[in-house]
């Protein structure tokens, strides 16, 4: 009896795993349509309210751009044309600490830092530089 327990358990948790992976943010305003997010592989579409998680991949084309909102009030804009993967992103909303790091491969993103830019563990990395951030307004371009 016991062990039925543990399986169903197990079994339940495998299930469940994609429903408890943690919401980092939220594309808040996007273009008709949505854009591309990719996730574990696989292309789902970002649309407004759509829950971003660490490991995405956010993808604009030719007059596609988003409006995301992290859980650290940190504001990002992502251009027509750009690619952008959220490589890490921690934040302990009771300490009000963590990290992020995100990847611009192509394209442009304006940011508004929030309150992990304070603690300088906020960066950006592009194919030729890394950007330490410690808390302003700045864009970042790409070209491809």
């Amino acid at each position: 009896m016991r062990k039925s327990f543990i399986i169903a358990g197990a079994v339940f948790a495998m299930a469940a795993q994609p429903v408890l992976a943690q919401t980092i943010g939220r594309i808040k305003n996007v273009t008709q349509g949505g854009i591309e997010v990719v996730r574990d592989g696989g292309k789902l579409r970002g649309t407004s309210g759509f829950r971003l998680q660490e490991g995405d991949i956010v993808v604009t084309t030719a007059g596609q751009r988003a409006g995301i909102t992290f859980v650290d009030n940190t504001r990002l804009v992502v251009a027509p044309r750009s690619r952008m993967i959220i490589s890490r992103y921690r934040f302990d909303r009771a300490r009000r600490t963590g990290e992020s790091q995100m990847r611009i491969e192509r394209g442009a993103v304006g940011v508004d830092s929030g309150e992990l830019a304070r603690s300088g563990r906020m960066k950006f990395k592009t194919p030729t530089s890394t950007l330490g951030v410690r808390g302003t307004t700045f864009v970042i371009e790409v070209d491809e």
